[in-house]
């Protein structure tokens, strides 16, 4: 009884410290769950428990062959190499499928390097922020850790990453000017870079050629306005509420890290101030922009309402993937799953232009190595290979997951078999007008949660678009105000 009392005293001081840091009672819970703690919960007064989410089981079997590696020319990590035995602990979210390229990049790497050993660390994105804040909280973290570009500044507050500028600075061909412009810029402050990226994709938009062609529509390409997405969209819709066909998968919502680059831009507004610690969400050009994309669903019902949507995520897919939109803004890093779940063909066509600009946003991911880590020389070498050109075709250029940070790298994604055909559009996009001015402050989640509901309200119907988005900037301008100096 006594230990059991300890642990729900230390159960409670670690909420506490999670309301500190401004996340809720549900994202202590979702923790509590992964960590197989429900039991705690229920004594505590809480009967909500999750699944718990443990290490993906090995798998070598891969639609990817690790020849793919043969003839590639590693860099040499001036680093010294361990003289004795280490296990490097690192962390990733891939799918199951991708997952089986890791092990193959794990294989390789040890075999370079015979002193050091990999403990891979998979957990489904959706659980890998919570499980690893809760892991910081109790002062035990991987050795090298995935990070997403709206977490990492929120890591480096909270003194999790190592600055990585002294490691760079005596490997002379790691080449910061081979990364894509986007692609670094979410990972540095006061002049320290704590990530490295790994891929940087835009947004772009995707199409259901079937449905093109259903519809006699020429597919759409440079030419294209929003004007005409507008008008495509409502002409490719179709069906009944049981097997309806949207013309577009989904609109821009505020509760959204990326709106502002291909939503709003394109109309001249803007989500929020450039320090990021007051919106303009609620400035005539972006009430003017929210409303021209909410006709497509409110006036036209070509875009699904909020019960689609929830229905779609329900079933683990979205209306695009399912054959049920003819098109869809998404991240170009969605074609691995296309490519797996999609009965249908499809492609990649530029964004088409707005009344004020053409634009998109364009952000990623990358790994850092953890402050508390026991071995940050060996991790820096397995990153510096991992992060580096060759690493990059590897991982993400052969194999078609697309986007790689690497500006070398893309060659090798672009020949990929797995690319698909309009992959030159997504190059295109992020060389010519992408943008990397998203949420990304340590901010950005709690904005982001405020936001969901009073836009929900508007996608039911049940709140006027202005009248949503300002109440979106009063919830949100308190939240922003704490990123003041963090820019």
């Amino acid at each position: 009884m006594d230990q059991q009392r300890s642990v729900e005293a230390w159960m409670r001081e670690l909420e506490q410290k999670f309301a500190e840091r401004g996340y809720s009672r549900r994202d202590f819970v979702k923790v509590a769950g992964a960590l197989g703690l429900s039991g705690v919960l229920v004594a505590c007064g809480d009967v909500r428990p999750q699944t718990q989410q443990g290490k993906q089981a090995g798998n070598t079997n891969s639609i990817y062959s690790i020849h793919d590696a043969d003839g590639l020319q590693w860099p040499k990590t001036t680093v010294p190499e361990p003289t004795s035995p280490v296990q490097l602990s690192v962390s990733h979210a891939w799918d199951a499928t991708f997952m089986a390229r890791q092990q193959q990049f794990d294989q390789l790497f040890t075999k370079r390097h015979p002193n050091i050993t990999i403990n891979a660390e998979n957990t489904p994105w959706n659980n890998y922020l919570q499980k690893y804040l809760a892991q910081a909280a109790g002062g035990t973290l991987p050795d090298i850790m995935y990070t997403h570009y709206s977490w990492i500044q929120q890591f480096i507050t909270q003194g999790i990453p190592l600055s990585l500028n002294t490691y760079i600075a005596k490997q002379p061909d790691f080449n910061m000017a081979d990364f894509t412009k986007p692609s670094m810029g979410f990972y540095k402050h006061k002049g320290q870079l704590y990530a490295v990226a790994y891929d940087c994709g835009p947004v772009v938009l995707f199409y259901n050629k079937d449905l093109f062609d259903k519809a006699g529509m020429k597919y759409p390409d440079a030419s294209w306005t929003l004007d005409t997405l507008k008008q495509a969209a409502i002409k490719l819709t179709s069906g009944d509420s049981h097997n309806r066909i949207y013309g577009l998968a989904s609109l821009p919502t505020p509760a959204s890290a990326n709106i502002a680059p291909p939503f709003l831009f394109p109309f001249g507004a803007r989500y929020v101030n450039e320090d990021q610690t007051k919106s303009l969400i609620d400035q005539p050009e972006a009430i003017e922009a929210m409303q021209w994309w909410m006709e497509i669903q409110l006036k036209h019902n070509a875009a699904p309402g909020l019960a689609e949507q929830q229905a779609m995520q329900q079933q683990q897919t979205d209306e695009f993937t399912a054959g049920r939109a003819a098109m869809a803004y998404n991240g170009s890093w969605i074609t691995p799953g296309l490519r797996q779940n999609a009965s249908f063909k499809w492609d990649i066509a530029p964004c088409p232009k707005g009344p004020k600009a053409q634009s998109t946003s364009a952000e990623g991911s990358g790994y850092l190595i953890s402050k508390s880590g026991q071995h940050n020389d060996a991790a820096w070498i397995y990153l510096n290979e991992y992060l580096s050109s060759v690493g990059q075709q590897f991982m993400w250029g052969m194999t078609g997951r697309g986007s790689p940070a690497r500006s070398s790298a893309w060659d090798s994604y672009l020949k990929s078999s797995f690319a698909p055909s309009g992959a030159k559009n997504i190059l295109d996009a992020l060389n010519n007008y992408g943008s990397n001015e998203v949420l990304y402050l340590p901010a950005t989640p709690k904005v982001v949660n405020a936001a969901q509901p009073i836009w929900d309200r508007v996608v039911n119907g049940q709140l006027g678009v202005a009248d949503g988005l300002k109440q979106v900037k009063q919830q949100i301008d308190p939240l922003l105000a704490q990123n003041a100096g963090l820019r």
